[in-house]
């Protein structure tokens, strides 16, 4: 009637394997929501930084009306082409942390093209950007927008 104690004793052994492959099932699905947590995490982290960086970029906009629509390249020495210069230094410098945030998100490349197009005649002849200054995926970017202006003249000649 009553089992002896070896049959108790394979019955707890059995229990005893069931728990420990549970306790291990439950650390590797504890570990896979916390990977993942720390995935979603790292993403709004560059999320909020990029909007972060566009927000201070618009914000410079507003504050400098006059150079967010591009500026024409002056024949001499122009006070105002240089804070121009710095504006678009300052343009630049965002969007490179944009860029480095948000692994070639398309969204962001459009917005920065949108945004380099308007500055193309300064791009053009930046010494920093001549000079690859800029982080490589930003200096292709650039570059992209330098050649369709460039292409932009040719089909219009």
């Amino acid at each position: 009637m009553f089992l002896d104690i070896t049959m108790w004793s394979k019955w707890l052994d059995i229990a005893a394997n069931i728990a420990t492959i549970g306790a291990v099932l439950i650390a590797f699905y504890a570990a896979h929501v916390a990977y993942n947590q720390l995935l979603s995490n790292i993403k709004e982290t560059r999320n909020a930084t990029a909007y972060n960086l566009y927000n201070q970029y618009l914000s410079l906009c507003m504050a400098n009306p006059n150079f967010s629509y591009g500026m024409e390249i002056p024949n001499s020495h122009c006070v105002e082409y240089a804070k121009y210069c710095w504006f678009v230094s300052t343009m630049l410098f965002s969007f490179e942390q944009i860029v480095e945030t948000q692994n070639n998100n398309p969204q962001w490349i459009s917005t920065i093209k949108s945004q380099l197009r308007i500055h193309k005649k300064h791009l053009k002849v930046s010494t920093s950007v001549s000079n690859g200054d800029w982080e490589p995926r930003l200096c292709l970017i650039i570059n992209e927008v330098i050649a369709e202006a460039d292409n932009e003249v040719v089909a219009e000649g």
